[in-house]
């Protein structure tokens, strides 16, 4: 190697060094440009420098950032070129450096040879930066000289050399920007999160934690709170559907954040919201490993990394919100336990200690009461969540309320002074359907004036109860005053019972229509009164001979016997068995 070749090495070295100073001074990607492209004109024979991106949607190569001493127009009102009359274009499909002896004297780039031209420079080099601008945009990196210079292979090295040094430099303004954005995120999640921790214990602030919430969640969300029925959302970004109000949910939605129990966190579900079918993504919200409500994000992307832990963030702030009445819920559920035990045994030794503790559960023992009994086909269908629920229903239809579960049945103490309870049974119903199993029966009783009649109205709910289940009765059954009858067939297999009913009736009287109603009634009427016919016709005030003729009839068409003791018995028995069961389908 000559002395000269030797210098010229031993230049570029130090050029490559040079450099590399100035564009580790940046601190960020757009410095580090700057520094690129004023640095190599500053430290090797290079005049001008350029960084120019390719747009392929608008079809032009645009400059970003540009280094000449004799042209310091502003490039931000400067287009960009047809890519079509640029070498941008090229130099990035090969992804290989573009040498242009004279730029100004080539016709294949019309547009670059132009500014040429006008700017007075002519050998140019084009090598592609491995990075992208934040538009995600490909970048080239171009030297020129205002005179033609022969472009040797150590002189292509060098600045290939320099735009690898730019490549590194910005991919570490990069991953410093992301970590310190990552850390402005996670400060934000940090200060909002302590935020929306602070008003968690204010049931005043429900519309201030719904908007913390919203900096924390990543999109359109909703909260539903089972021990209460209530939802949360921010009412600056509602949920796609529509809410009368946060105080009533839908009955769709109520069911779908009962399943979420049994769903995986962040699980995608399509969600079936009067007639209207919305895709969310669900996760459930637990206290102490009991399910008490569930959070619905309305958005089909997978959350990121932050997203999970803000989102993390917001559910332990609703819990902790849900807390607050999951907590009163539970102690005031004990006091009511405690009152309902002694009130059903009859334990009236201090009956001014029992007022005070039905006052400290804002309940009037004094007033006229009912009870509601719910009898579930399993009792642990009723969980502290849909009993929460249940009970917050029962107050918000027919007013105050007291409640426990005792013998594997949730009993409603209801102060109905006015006697309207019976009226708002349905809507009762409906709203704490979601909660029920298919199977399940609820009896109201009769109105106590005393709290001493509690005993006895509660054992009419319990046998009405025990008689439906044998009888397949669900929703709403009418409470009976319950004999030896009636308990007995309760004992009796519902399969047997039918079977018995097929082979004493015809099947042509069990029907609904008029005609076998006529015909049973007749029946039930005759055996009713001992088999007397003056006595039975005047009951179903018809003539004597009317009623001989009916009977006649139905002895030659079916083949009763209406002087035979034992299949009047049958026929009496079925036809009792029928108006009961009857009564409880019904």
């Amino acid at each position: 190697m000559s002395r000269s070749e030797e210098s010229g090495l031993v230049q570029y070295f130090s050029n490559v060094s040079n450099l590399a100073r100035f564009i580790d001074q940046s601190q960020d990607a757009e410095e580090t440009y700057l520094h690129l492209t004023r640095g190599v004109c500053a430290h090797s024979q290079w005049d001008l420098s350029s960084i120019q991106v390719l747009d392929p949607e608008a079809g032009l190569a645009i400059p970003i950032v540009r280094y000449d001493p004799f042209n310091t127009t502003d490039l931000s009102s400067f287009p960009g070129w047809d890519a079509r009359l640029s070498p941008v274009g090229r130099v990035l499909e090969e992804g290989a450096p573009l040498v242009l002896e004279d730029a100004a004297a080539q016709d294949e780039f019309p547009g670059f040879r132009d500014d040429a031209r006008a700017r007075g420079y002519h050998t140019t080099v084009m090598i592609p930066l491995e990075v992208r601008d934040r538009e995600k945009r490909a970048m080239v990196y171009s030297v020129a000289s205002r005179r033609q210079v022969q472009v040797s292979a150590a002189e292509l090295s060098f600045l290939q050399c320099v735009a690898e040094l730019a490549t590194i430099a910005v991919r570490k303004m990069r991953k410093l920007e992301d970590e310190r954005q990552q850390a402005r995120r996670m400060r934000a999640i940090l200060e909002n999160m302590t935020s929306s921790l602070s008003m968690t214990l204010d049931s005043e602030a429900a519309d201030s934690l719904a908007s913390g919430l919203s900096s924390l969640f990543p999109a359109g969300w909703l909260a539903v709170d089972l021990t209460s029925g209530r939802g949360l959302f921010d009412p600056e970004a509602p949920p796609p559907f529509p809410l009368i109000n946060a105080r009533r949910v839908p009955e769709d939605l109520i069911a779908a954040a009962i399943e979420a129990r049994d769903l995986p966190t962040g699980a995608a579900a399509d969600l079936k919201i009067d007639g209207s079918q919305i895709r969310a993504q669900i996760s459930a919200l637990q206290i102490d490993g009991a399910h008490v409500g569930a959070l619905f994000f309305f958005r089909n992307a997978v959350l990121n990394d932050h997203e999970r832990i803000a989102a993390q963030a917001g559910r332990l702030a609703l819990s902790a919100f849900i807390l607050r009445n999951f907590v009163e819920f539970k102690s005031r559920r004990v006091t009511a336990r405690r009152l309902l035990s002694r009130l059903f045994s009859g334990d009236w030794r201090d009956r001014d200690e029992m007022l005070d503790e039905a006052h400290r559960l804002d309940f009037d023992l004094t007033a006229p009461l009912r009870l509601v009994v719910l009898r579930a086909p399993v009792a642990g269908d009723l969980d502290d969540s849909a009993h929460s629920f249940i009970l917050r229903s029962a107050q918000s239809v027919f007013g105050p309320a007291i409640s426990c579960l005792l013998d594997g049945a949730l009993i409603l103490a209801l102060s109905d002074p006015q006697d309207i309870a019976p009226g708002k049974q349905g809507l009762f119903l409906s709203r704490i359907r979601p909660f029920l199993p298919a199977e399940t029966a609820l009896v109201m009783s009769e109105p106590a004036t005393t709290p001493e009649d509690l005993p006895r109205l509660r054992e009419t709910c319990d046998n009405t109860l025990e008689v439906a289940r044998s009888m397949g009765a669900t929703g709403w059954v009418t409470p009976v005053s319950v004999g030896e009858f009636p308990t007995l067939m309760a004992s009796a297999e519902m399969a047997k019972v039918q079977a018995y009913l097929g082979s004493v009736i015809p099947a042509t009287l069990m029907g609904n229509g008029r005609k076998a109603q006529v015909a049973l009634q007749t029946i039930d009427t005759f055996l009713r009164s001992g088999r007397r016919y003056q006595e039975a016709a005047d009951l179903l005030g018809i003539h004597v001979s009317t009623l001989r003729y009916r009977l006649e009839q139905l002895s030659e068409q079916h083949g009763l016997d209406f002087d035979d003791p034992d299949k009047c018995f049958d026929l009496d028995l079925a036809i009792r068995l029928k108006k009961l069961k009857i009564s409880y389908e019904t």
